[in-house]
């Protein structure tokens, strides 16, 4: 029997076969779930409901999702609450305007049901950070650019490969935490994306190259801790 979780999920989407698979799995998972088919109702159901994390469709009649993140960010209630767009479209313009409205992630449907359910046990489970919809990070000595890609290090900028650039977004998210390396594979390449092990192990060793000794750090086999100067 799956150890009960306090955590509230809120899904939006006009798909009643969506609404009911990603119910009936999540909740399975723990969390207590509660669906809206209608986005012109969404806004009420999140005020009564109040869930940690809602899941969005984009492509919503009347009003679609992007609409209601920028309706809810504008709430006191639900400027840190985080939502993650769900949607069969990828469309890479469209991923951006989901994320400059204030999602914190963007999952396509073809992707599969186990990238959102892991991505939605790393923030609400292992208590680790995921918000894409964060422009620029400012730690230590360092400075990343989320719109830009670029990364500036004691004054210094670097262009940094997409992956490379991803783990160390993801780690300056989470600084002091220790992140599996399982973790690393389905958030940064996704759960249907086949990667050795070994090949995210030389992912960091290649950042590690370019941003310094001693930032990234192995704490075990399998771990890492991204450590603040």
């Amino acid at each position: 029997m799956t150890k009960s979780s306090n955590h509230k999920i809120l899904i939006v989407d006009d798909d009643k076969d969506i609404l009911d698979l990603l119910k009936y799995n999540l909740e399975k998972d723990g969390y207590t779930v509660k669906v809206e088919r209608k986005s012109t109702h969404s806004i009420e159901t999140a005020g009564k409901f109040h869930p940690d994390l809602i899941i969005l469709d984009i492509m919503m009649p009347k009003v679609n999702g992007i609409e209601v993140c920028r309706q809810l960010r504008e709430l006191p209630d639900f400027r840190n609450t985080y939502i993650f767009f769900l949607t069969a479209k990828s469309d890479k313009q469209l991923q951006l305007k989901a994320l400059d409205t204030g999602g914190d992630d963007y999952i396509e449907k073809i992707t599969g049901l186990r990238a959102l359910t892991y991505k939605i046990g790393t923030v609400l489970k292992k208590n680790l950070v995921i918000r894409k919809s964060v422009e620029r990070i400012n730690i230590g000595d360092m400075v990343i650019d989320r719109k830009a890609s670029s990364v500036t290090y004691k004054s210094k900028e670097m262009a940094l490969p997409k992956y490379e650039f991803e783990l160390l977004y993801f780690f300056a998210q989470n600084p002091k935490k220790v992140i599996t390396r399982d973790n690393l594979l389905h958030n940064i390449w996704g759960s249907d994306v086949y990667v050795l092990a070994k090949s995210v192990d030389t992912y960091i060793a290649n950042l590690t190259q370019k941003i310094g000794e001693g930032l990234i750090s192995r704490v075990d086999e399998g771990k890492y801790k991204f450590q603040v100067r």
